[in-house]
């Protein structure tokens, strides 16, 4: 029974408590969809605005922008994964209409549009949209990456006809906290060569006398035999992995999170320490006597900085110590006096492309400007402008649901026909957006135009 779980209460009481957690999940259900039926608004208007910055290359119009998606993380406060799904969804929104008329009506969300976008060809838009706002986002990625989009009716291809290129294989990684997240998204044949290799790294170390390895123990043997293979000291030394140790027994991976102390112990009895000389909390600098900043000053400056530091880059490796002010100019070659940029942002500033200025002790503490004397980062209005999306549409889909997708069937687009006695033309397929032909105009057109033939056996012939 429900009263079960208030047994130190009376029945009076266990009723009321029940009734009012009823009511709060009501209200929360209530109001959650209707904040995700705005944001799916929300987000059709960033990808309205997504698809001018493609078509008039706008995205480039600063120094040191390097493609749509690092133009919306710099100026739209968003994350690299959320940005590229809004330029995929961008891409195809001339080809997937019905999906994005979902969105501005707040019946499908960014992530919906995103599946329905990486899987479905512009041949069955319509049927695809029509399925995506019924299902969840994980039944979705399950039911169109596995669906084969046919048309029986229409004419075979032909057989000399050149392949579609398929899309090369994908990897993401990325630190979240103190774990270490990896995906990896390639075509079958592809992935059955990773497997394969993972699954004989893992037979090798059972062979080595470790029964209880698994296909994760296999893939770190796998990364490690690469690390072993590197021949030349200077590239063994490029990809050493640093770990930073503190007097009062704390640590970190270089440019990484912390390490549990557990992992400090086995690395400090196993591995080896590269130590780095500091004074009061404070590395030794080497001030104005060196041009050329040390592999010890520049280890420390790339472990402060974690990354590029111009804003929304995500690059964390192969990365420039670029002098803020110059050593030609009086600069020195202290941490205080560095920051980290990839060689991509390291050339564009020193093409003029922006400027740099500030101090990069503190993570906010530096400033870039472009050529045409604007900051480069976000514009936060204050306070914020009201929304102007309409209201969303009130629909009663379920989702979520069982859904059994044995018989699925997505039919393509049909296209439609006059009928043949029918003296008037096909009325054309209406456009979404600024496309959308007047519809007063029209009427008035069609007022003015010439009455269909009559019969002559009707009773309104004359």
């Amino acid at each position: 029974m429900v009263f079960d779980y208030y047994w130190y209460m009376d029945e009076e009481q266990a009723e009321g408590r029940v009734r009012a957690r009823e009511a709060a999940y009501d209200r929360g259900v209530t109001r959650l969809g209707e904040l995700s039926s705005q944001l799916a608004q929300v987000h059709a208007a960033m990808v309205e605005e997504t698809v001018a910055l493609l078509e008039d290359d706008a995205w480039a119009g600063d120094g040191g922008v390097r493609s749509p998606q690092h133009f919306l993380q710099v100026y739209g406060w968003l994350s690299p994964a959320h940005a590229n799904q809004l330029v995929q969804v961008a891409r195809r929104s001339a080809e997937l209409p019905e999906a994005v008329a979902l969105m501005e009506q707040g019946r499908l969300s960014l992530d919906q549009a995103v599946v329905v976008a990486h899987h479905v060809p512009a041949e069955f838009s319509a049927g695809a949209a029509e399925l995506a706002e019924m299902m969840s986002v994980a039944q979705l990625r399950r039911t169109l990456s596995r669906y084969c989009f046919q048309d029986g009716a229409e004419t075979p291809k032909d057989p000399d006809a050149p392949a579609e290129p398929e899309a090369g294989p994908e990897l993401t990684m990325h630190s979240h906290g103190r774990r270490f997240r990896l995906q990896f998204e390639a075509s079958c044949d592809d992935g059955a060569l990773v497997e394969q290799a993972i699954r004989e790294a893992k037979d090798a170390l059972f062979a080595a006398g470790n029964p209880d390895a698994t296909l994760a123990d296999g893939f770190l043997a796998m990364a490690a035999r690469s690390l072993e293979a590197v021949e030349t000291p200077a590239r063994r030394e490029h990809y050493k992995i640093m770990i930073h140790l503190d007097v009062d027994g704390k640590g970190w991976l270089a440019k990484k999170g912390a390490l549990p102390e557990e992992l400090l112990k086995r690395f400090t009895c196993e591995g080896q320490v590269v130590p780095v000389w500091e004074k009061d909390g404070s590395p030794v600098a080497v001030g104005r006597s060196q041009r050329i900043v040390p592999e010890r000053t520049r280890r420390l400056v790339e472990d402060r900085d974690r990354g590029c530091r111009f804003p929304g880059c995500a690059v964390t490796a192969f990365l420039e110590n670029h002098h803020i002010v110059h050593w030609a100019d009086g600069g020195c070659t202290d941490p205080k006096n560095l920051l980290s940029l990839c060689p991509f942002h390291h050339s564009e500033h020193h093409k003029g492309a922006f400027t740099i200025s500030g101090t990069p002790v503190i993570p906010d503490g530096l400033i870039f400007t472009s050529a045409r004397g604007y900051v480069i980062g976000p514009v936060k209005p204050w306070p914020p402008p009201e929304p102007r999306n309409p209201t969303p549409v009130n629909t009663d889909i379920l989702r979520g649901d069982w859904c059994d997708t044995q018989w699925l069937h997505i039919p393509p687009n049909t296209k439609p026909t006059p009928p043949a006695s029918s003296p008037w033309p096909a009325a054309p397929t209406e456009p979404i957006g600024e496309d959308r032909p007047n519809r007063a105009a029209a009427a008035d057109a069609t007022s003015n135009a010439d009455p269909p033939p009559q019969d002559p056996h009707s009773n309104d012939a004359a």
